[in-house]
């Protein structure tokens, strides 16, 4: 009976004695991995697909601004040289070449997610590398081809990119059209000149000589 007694008594101790205060905390990271709102989350962002896919989104946007820097630097000198002598067909031709300009930016920047998604392993062969990159960055989405299971939420990210470049793009086009159309205006304005004045001619030096008597 008396063994009995001490085994009662050592287990209501065993069960009494406080815990150390890294005990429970040990366990709180686990608890938390376990809640049904995280484990969702991370299967709808996958956390290597948002790493991969928001670092090179910001790569776009970087590369994107500095040839929107430069497009808009080249429009703007040219500008101030029409403004001197304005003619219709020269603000088209800025025009134009700003949009050619552009378009080999968008170009740069789907070879920049085609190098990504080859040399990430999840896609093999460059062209269709090229090929999903392309359709995805325009939001497209023509084609089947997809991306390796656990990949797939990288998709969405370069369609992201895609438009934030070409909304950017469409605003600084915006502006490129309302500077032309200045010119456009100044050349209208201009009241029409002979074509001496135009290429006016150098002046004789044998008349302003004073006759000698």
């Amino acid at each position: 009976m008396t063994q009995f007694t001490m085994l009662a008594q050592a287990s209501a101790q065993q069960g009494t004695a406080p815990q150390s205060p890294g005990t429970g905390l040990a366990s709180v990271p686990g608890e938390i991995e376990a809640l049904p709102f995280l484990q969702h989350l991370g299967q709808v962002l996958p956390a290597a697909d948002v790493a991969f896919g928001g670092t090179m989104l910001i790569l776009i946007i970087l590369i994107h601004a500095a040839g929107v820097r430069l497009v808009t630097d080249l429009v703007a000198r040219r500008m101030r040289v029409i403004m001197a002598h304005p003619r219709v067909w020269q603000a088209d031709v800025v025009m134009s070449s700003a949009v050619v300009l552009l378009l080999v930016l968008h170009l740069v920047e789907i070879v920049v997610w085609s190098s990504s998604l080859v040399y990430g392993g999840l896609v093999s062969s460059w062209r269709a590398a090229g090929f999903f990159a392309g359709n995805t960055y325009t939001t497209v989405g023509y084609g089947t081809f997809v991306l390796p299971p656990n990949w797939e939420m990288v998709a969405p990210i370069i369609a992201m990119s895609g438009l934030f470049t070409f909304g950017w793009s469409g605003s600084l086009l915006v502006d490129i059209v309302a500077r032309c159309q200045r010119v456009k205006d100044a050349a209208l304005r201009r009241p029409p000149g002979r074509v001496e004045d135009a290429h006016p001619q150098p002046p004789d030096p044998g008349a302003s000589r004073v006759p000698l008597d």
